[in-house]
């Protein structure tokens, strides 16, 4: 614990000290469940992937109509880019680094060339020039997906708040998604598998994507809510408390969190054994990303943007 302490101490300037503070003491009056659920909108990206598949799919019988070969053949022929695609879902459920996903349809297409070559299916298909057309194939579905995903809405700031557009909600939700996207990295980083985590420890601190791509199906309809109508506010409300409540769960200590026997797996994290840290501490001392601004931006964005909802 006092080690914890002293780094934090080193770490943080008083401000944002006095900030923390004033968001765990503004949580313990503001905190209550949610009931609610809401519709799950899909990601447009995610749409684009899973799109990807069917046109994949829709090649591969094209090309065995066309060359008279066996359609497990063909199928089997573009089994790189049908894994790439399912893969790059896995992976953007999961927030990973965008590197992985221009890695995989290089590791996965260089794994067909092998298992092809040596399994003898050099005499059904024509391995090396499918491995060039499904790497291909890949790389341009992942590159329509980063542009699926960077066309989306830059960050806002604080001080945009200060004339609050309702029809820009969408904006403002983006920023809260960067900087809870930010956090779950620090929080796979710091409990992942090595150090003694588990998924479902991760899981319970994550923010999960889906609580954003709930915003977007709310504003999917833009017309509806250019002059912002009365049925989104609660909608957006609701999924507001959502978020700041599993935010919260980062100002608790472990022990409320973990269970014991998941605390005693923990190792080379430097906190105290028995779990009396915050986990925001935690996660501020063990990873070198400014954790607590990431934190202290999401949690203020909430809070502004619920209060501005709210006076609609």
């Amino acid at each position: 614990m006092e080690g914890v302490e002293g780094k934090r101490a080193v770490l943080l300037d008083d401000e944002t000290r006095t900030l923390l503070r004033e968001q765990e003491a503004a949580l313990g009056v503001e905190e209550r469940p949610v009931e609610e659920e809401l519709v799950r909108h899909v990601h447009p990206a995610k749409a684009l992937l899973f799109g990807s598949i069917l046109v994949t799919l829709f090649i591969a019988l094209v090309a065995s109509v066309t060359s008279d070969s066996n359609v497990a053949y063909a199928l089997l022929g573009f089994t790189p880019t049908l894994i790439a695609a399912i893969l790059f879902i896995a992976l953007l459920e999961g927030d990973y680094k965008d590197v992985l996903f221009w890695l995989a349809p290089l590791a996965i297409c260089f794994l067909f060339f092998a298992v092809g070559t040596t399994a003898g299916l050099g005499r059904q298909l024509d391995i090396p020039v499918l491995t060039a057309v499904n790497m291909l194939l890949s790389y341009l579905i992942v590159g329509a997906m980063f542009l699926v995903e960077y066309r989306r809405e830059p960050e806002a700031t604080l001080e945009e708040l200060e004339q609050f557009e309702p029809e820009h909600l969408d904006k403002y939700v983006h920023t809260i998604e960067e900087k809870c996207k930010a956090l779950n990295f620090a929080i796979g980083r710091v409990y992942r598998a090595s150090n003694g985590g588990t998924a479902e420890m991760r899981e319970r601190l994550k923010v999960p994507s889906e609580w954003y791509n709930e915003f977007y199906d709310i504003l999917k309809e833009e017309h509806r809510y250019e002059k912002m109508e009365l049925e989104p506010i609660p909608a957006a409300l609701v999924l507001l408390g959502k978020i700041r409540e599993r935010l919260s769960v980062l100002l608790r200590p472990e022990s409320e969190v973990f269970t014991r026997a998941e605390l005693q797996g923990l190792k080379n994290v430097a906190r105290d054994a028995e779990g009396k840290d915050r986990i925001i501490d935690v996660l501020s001392v063990n990873d070198s990303d400014p954790v607590e601004q990431y934190f202290l931006g999401a949690m203020d964005f909430c809070k502004k943007i619920t209060e501005r909802l709210q006076s609609l």
